[in-house]
């Protein structure tokens, strides 16, 4: 099974493909704090929080994490579907594209 095809059976469609290297990196989060698989990160500190509107996404959560949860794996590199990540209340994916993109996370559209 090619890289590709492994990557993408196993990641729920959230990856857009391999052109950019898929690269997780782990980082502490605040007890209390729930996480769904493609929501965008900021991270202060080497420490990850949902981005707030308005906030500067960095980073994606790359698995569910719970309520008890400290530690965060979050990717720092990739191309994934825009639709398919998950932006703070009354916020878009669309408005942290551009600073997704300085932080080597490309996003795409499906076809």
């Amino acid at each position: 099974m090619a890289i590709y095809e492994k990557l993408t059976s196993q990641c729920d469609a959230l990856i857009a493909g391999p052109e950019i290297p898929v690269v997780t990196k782990n980082y502490e989060i605040t007890v209390g704090t729930a996480l769904k698989r493609g929501t965008l990160l900021t991270i202060t500190a080497g420490k990850a929080a949902a981005t707030a509107k308005g906030g500067q996404a960095t980073a994606i959560v790359a698995n569910d994490v719970d309520d008890k949860a400290t530690v965060v794996t979050a990717y720092v590199s990739g191309r994934f579907f825009a639709d398919k990540l998950i932006a703070a209340d009354s916020d878009t994916v669309d408005s942290h594209e551009e600073e997704l993109r300085g932080a080597g996370i490309y996003l795409a559209t499906a076809l």
